[in-house]
C-alpha cells in the first residue's frame, strides 16, 4: 500500500516540479486545500522542502500555512461559536475558561502552536470557536508555526525520495529531538498558564459574586 502511494506521490511531485513556478502555485493551492480537509501539515511540509529546498519550501508554506490558519479560523468562528455560546450560557464553569483563553490569546496561541499539542488544521477550527481575537491569532499561529516548520522543510530537503518522507523516516536526528523537548516544555507552559488563569478568573467570579458589606 505504502509502495503504491509512493508511486503515486513520486508520480505527482515530478509534475509539480516540471511546472516551475505554476508548479509552486499547484502545490500551494494543493496544500490549503488538503489542510483544511484535515490532511496532516507535517508529511506535506517535508515534500515541500523536498521539491523546493529550505529557504523556498518555507518561504512557499509559511503563508499559505497562514492562510489555511486564518480560513479554518474564520470557518470555526462563524460555523460553531454560536453553538459555543449558547452552550457557555448553560455552563458558567466553562465561560471561566473561554474568558481565560480570550484574555491570554496571544501568549496561548503562540504555545500551542509551538508545541503542537493538537494537530494544525484542528487547532485552528477550535480556537475560531473560541473567543481570542483573530489578530492575536494571526501573529501568534505564524510566530508558532515558524520553527517547526522550517524544521519539517529541512527535513524534506534531506530526504533521497517521497518513500522516506510518507513513512516517516524522513522525520529524525537531533533537530527533531530537540524540536519534541521545545513542544514538550511549551504543552506545559500551556497547561500551566490555563491553570493559573483559570483559577484566577474563578476566584474573582467568586468575588464579584459575594454581597458588599
Amino acid at each position: 500500500m505504502i509502495g503504491e502511494m509512493a508511486q503515486e506521490m513520486i508520480s505527482w511531485v515530478d509534475a509539480v516540479r516540471n511546472l516551475g513556478l505554476w508548479g509552486a502555485a499547484v502545490f500551494g493551492v494543493f496544500f490549503l486545500l488538503a489542510t483544511l480537509a484535515l490532511v496532516p501539515a507535517s508529511p506535506l511540509t517535508a515534500i515541500a522542502g523536498f521539491l523546493y529546498g529550505p529557504i523556498w519550501g518555507t518561504l512557499l508554506i509559511s503563508p499559505v500555512g497562514m492562510l489555511s490558519a486564518v480560513m479554518a479560523f474564520g470557518i470555526g468562528r462563524s460555523v460553531a461559536r454560536p453553538w459555543v455560546q449558547r452552550y457557555l450560557a448553560c455552563h458558567p464553569r466553562m465561560a471561566v475558561v473561554d474568558r481565560t483563553v480570550e484574555r491570554g490569546g496571544f501568549r496561548i496561541v503562540f504555545l500551542l502552536r509551538l508545541a503542537s499539542i493538537i494537530p494544525f488544521a484542528p487547532l485552528s477550527y477550535v480556537l475560531g470557536a473560541s473567543r481570542v481575537s483573530g489578530h492575536s491569532f494571526a501573529v501568534a499561529s505564524w510566530l508558532g508555526l515558524l520553527p517547526g516548520t522550517f524544521l519539517y522543510v529541512y527535513l524534506g530537503s534531506l530526504a533521497s525520495d517521497i518513500g522516506d518522507i510518507l513513512s516517516g523516516q524522513a522525520a529524525s536526528g537531533e533537530g527533531v529531538r530537540v524540536m519534541t523537548w521545545l513542544s514538550l516544555g511549551a504543552g506545559m507552559m500551556v497547561i500551566l498558564i490555563l491553570a493559573r488563569s483559570a483559577r484566577a478568573a474563578v476566584n474573582q467570579s467568586i468575588n464579584s459574586d459575594e454581597p458588599t458589606k
